[in-house]
């Protein structure tokens, strides 16, 4: 019987060699570009349209590139037929984002407000936003917001990524809010410390790639790029630490600065108060939908709590 496997190997092939170039620059977005479409000829006919696990196979294709024309018609494809024959809404529901710098509790927050009846809660449901957004990656989460709205009574989805997206979210939701988490500095810091390696050839997402002491990730653009520190080939960690600390400060200033600017639409909650029974019922009141408190703690050390369970 004739056999793919050529076809295969050399689709294989093309993608390993994309991969190669987006890890030794994440920011070139031809890289990803074309790892997109070589990923999904490699894996299309792997899961039946109209499945959770089509969808999840897109998702891992647009985590690792980029939102191609391509991945987008097919993700949509899925997703339309997956809530085909579910009752819409009478109205659209409502639509919130979660933001905070990472290592702050987003995994917990998503997984409190997905025990919410008729709820769709997601943590960092591909694609990934830039630090500077792309349109195509707006585009592809406005899209899928709006869609969701029309069959879920909360539709969620937390992430650091949204903090540079969310004048855009709210021009196009006008009844959008956000729910910001801000954890102690120090404590944030190390737990970013934690999960990112030790030592030269770590991972630093907040410098330039191709810096000759931390190795580059695909992950790096959607964080904010500084100067490397003087001290960095003496001691990496403790200079990536200080970025890392500039990073979370700078970051939650930005949140107190949005809920001066949206006082009505941004809620700030400190991440070591978020198991609290008291808290967690300002938020449904905020979020104006009900559920039962929750002391669920996700990702304590780890990053990988939910990882499939929280996306759609």
């Amino acid at each position: 019987m004739p056999t793919n496997r050529p076809h295969i190997e050399l689709l294989a092939e093309e993608a390993q060699r994309w991969i190669g170039v987006r890890d030794f620059d994440p920011y070139d977005r031809s890289a990803r570009e074309n790892l997109a479409e070589a990923q999904f000829r490699l894996c299309n006919d792997q899961c039946a349209v109209g499945t959770i696990a089509r969808s999840r196979l897109i998702l891992r294709l647009l985590a690792e590139s980029f939102p191609t024309p391509t991945l987008v018609a097919a993700y949509f494809e899925n997703l339309e037929r997956l809530l085909d024959g579910r009752p819409r809404q009478p109205l659209p529901g409502q639509v919130i984002l979660g933001l905070g710098s990472g290592r702050c509790g987003s995994t917990s927050l998503s997984a409190i407000l997905a025990a919410i009846e008729g709820s769709c809660a997601t943590h960092e449901n591909p694609p990934q936003i830039y630090w500077n957004p792309e349109n195509e990656q707006l585009y592809f989460h406005m899209r899928r917001f709006k869609l969701l709205a029309e069959f879920f009574s909360l539709v969620f989805d937390a992430s650091h990524w949204w903090l540079k997206a969310v004048d855009r979210f709210f021009a196009e939701f006008p009844n959008g809010k956000a729910i910001g988490l801000h954890r102690d500095l120090e404590t944030c810091v190390q737990s970013f410390v934690r999960i990112k390696g030790q030592s030269w050839g770590s991972l630093n997402h907040w410098v330039a790639p191709g810096n000759g002491i931390w190795r580059a990730n695909f992950w790096d653009p959607t964080y904010p790029i500084y100067s490397l520190p003087d001290n960095a080939n003496e001691d990496p960690d403790t200079a990536r630490a200080r970025l890392i600390a500039r990073y979370v400060v700078e970051y939650n200033n930005e949140l107190f600065a949005l809920r001066e600017r949206f006082p009505d639409r941004v809620m700030l909650i400190r991440t070591e108060e978020l198991v609290l029974p008291s808290i967690q019922e300002a938020m449904f009141d905020f979020v104006g939908l009900r559920s039962s408190p929750s002391r669920l703690v996700l990702n304590a050390g780890t990053k990988d709590d939910g990882a499939e369970a929280f996306r759609l």
